[in-house]
């Protein structure tokens, strides 16, 4: 979800700013999640109950108080069935930012202490030249005359997190036999296309193949609205986002189904 412009996070939050002399807010996010989760066995496939996760940031704690005031106008004045999460109001929280970056081993001094003992100092080791490594590129789906539409999840196993802003998608072919329709379908521009939503102007999609597991690495930069604590999101370190992929169409050969004991058909389970 992209940070919205000031000018769509809500006409009366932007009037209470303005009456007290600070800027509109940095940032809002808004999420609709509907799991049926309180009617237990009478729960429907069509949802009818809807939770509202809202956030905003700001450059002050002023700001976000004047934010929060409205949210709690909001509340009072919501139909009937409103509940919360929070036992309390919420209050402004500051934002910690994770940056990472490279630094020389070189421009580093080890040191090492072992109770009363002097201190050693490890010296940085010189620099080594190392070989090239050349990367291998996956195999290769050949034409397919007669393919079927599967879910990846029934192809590989997914697995992803977070390092910053930037989040891991992991997928693990359950068969080797799978890896080429994988490797032809979830490209980095498809992967970029499904996680639009999610991506920032700047964000991009890298694909790496790694040839000794039979299993592609996904990374996404500019993707968790700023990771972490820094995030607005309902899913700030992108623990969702291989089971997201999971849900991906993959077409393969239907004799490359039947063969590994798969019907071919969108939704049947194998046998």
């Amino acid at each position: 979800m992209r940070p919205v412009k000031p000018s769509c996070s809500g006409a009366r939050t932007e009037a209470a700013l303005s009456r007290q002399g600070l800027p509109p807010l940095a940032q809002a996010s808004v999420e609709l999640l509907g799991s049926e989760s309180h009617f237990g066995a009478a729960a429907r496939a069509a949802t009818r109950e809807v939770d509202v996760k809202v956030a905003a940031r700001h450059p002050s704690a002023a700001g976000i108080a004047a934010f929060l005031r409205e949210m709690v106008g909001l509340a009072l004045t919501a139909p009937p069935g409103l509940t919360g999460f929070a036992g309390a109001r919420p209050r402004p929280t500051p934002v910690v930012r994770l940056f990472s970056f490279l630094l020389s081993k070189t421009a580093v001094t080890e040191r090492v202490e072992v109770a009363a003992r002097p201190p050693i100092t490890v010296a940085a080791p010189p620099g080594t030249a190392l070989s090239p490594v050349t990367a291998q590129a996956p195999p290769t789906a050949s034409p397919c005359d007669d393919c079927v539409p599967l879910p990846l999840e029934r192809l590989a196993f997914g697995r992803s997190g977070d390092k910053g802003d930037k989040a891991n998608i992991g997928v693990l072919a359950r068969h080797r036999d799978f890896l080429p329709w994988i490797g032809a379908a979830l490209t980095e521009q498809r992967v970029a296309e499904l996680f639009d939503h999610f991506l920032a102007a700047d964000g991009a999609v890298q694909r790496f193949y790694l040839p000794g597991c039979g299993a592609f690495n996904y990374l996404l930069h500019s993707v968790l609205g700023g990771g972490g604590v820094a995030s607005l999101r309902a899913d700030p370190q992108g623990k969702s986002y291989a089971q997201l992929l999971l849900t991906a169409s993959i077409d393969i050969p239907r004799s490359l189904a039947l063969q590994h004991g798969l019907t071919g058909a969108p939704g049947e389970a194998g046998t």
